[in-house]
């Protein structure tokens, strides 16, 4: 595996995005996408799952104004098609064929980018990894009263504000944080945090986004999987359940109790043994 030294490559207005990859070149491709604010730290668990390695491709980046890849200053640098070109980018740069997308909180959201504005036909299979932003305007719906709750904090300018709003932000990623995150783990979730300027924050949060394409041609057809945490302090489950259900009818939902909204790290192995069923499956090397 891969030392987390990636590489860079070049989307199509010159953002340099920071990816990295792990696994089976022969085996199933799937793209790894993080959330706000976050970095590909995310996905560590995931790259050092033996049985993932061996049965998959994979490629995870960190998305424009996060952690290692480029911060382009201006609203007018986070847009759906810049988001979706980055995504592009990624699978050229990686050689992916139609991959799979494992997207995780506002992550999940580039599925819409790319679907609307490549066509249904760029991803095979998307698993939503927790607290998906399925699309911002669904979001809306369901977003958790925690994170209205705190959302102002987190978009403050405010230097001596930050470092407070960093803690909270990173405790209402887990259910028990001061548990099951070691100070060095914590440390990269902070540090993923705060180099990310609250400008750049908000403009990644509040883009606009068009999903008429994506719903019609893409989100009934294409197989969908939700991982999703009992207790997400981020998405509201109860809420986020039906409006999910209607649209994407056919998603099949795994809900794992006690924890929060990040499942791919605190329930790593029961999500981990649900992502790589549902890639064997959809691509038919079920045995």
């Amino acid at each position: 595996m891969s030392a987390q030294v990636g590489r860079f490559v070049t989307s199509k207005d010159g953002t340099k995005i920071w990816a990295d990859d792990a696994g089976n070149k022969e085996g199933i491709p799937v793209i790894f996408i993080h959330g706000l604010a976050c970095t590909g730290h995310a996905w560590d668990k995931q790259f050092h799952n033996p049985a993932l390695l061996e049965n998959l491709y994979m490629v995870r980046y960190e998305l424009r104004g996060h952690s290692r890849s480029d911060y382009p200053w201006g609203a007018e640098w986070y847009t759906q098609q810049k988001y979706a070109e980055d995504f592009m980018a990624v699978c050229e740069g990686f050689g992916l064929k139609k991959p799979f997308v494992c997207g995780w909180s506002l992550g999940a959201a580039t599925v819409c980018d790319v679907a609307q504005i490549f066509g249904p036909d760029i991803i095979a299979g998307v698993i939503f990894a927790g607290g998906p932003v399925i699309t911002h305007s669904h979001h809306s719906n369901f977003s958790h009263a925690e994170l209205r709750s705190n959302f102002p904090s987190f978009l403050d300018p405010s230097g001596d504000k930050q470092p407070q709003a960093a803690h909270v932000f990173v405790d209402s990623c887990l259910k028990y944080p001061a548990r099951d995150l070691p100070y060095e783990t914590r440390l990269k979730w902070l540090g993923g945090y705060l180099m990310q300027p609250p400008s750049i924050r908000k403009w990644t949060f509040s883009r606009a986004q068009e999903w008429d394409k994506w719903e019609k041609e893409f989100a009934s057809k294409t197989p969908h999987l939700l991982v999703q945490g009992r207790e997400d302090k981020h998405s509201d489950t109860e809420k986020m359940l039906p409006i999910a259900q209607g649209v994407l009818p056919h998603m099949e939902i795994k809900i794992i109790e006690d924890i929060g909204h990040a499942p791919a790290y605190e329930a790593a192995e029961e999500h981990d043994a649900y992502l790589l069923d549902f890639v064997l499956r959809v691509s038919g090397k079920k045995a």
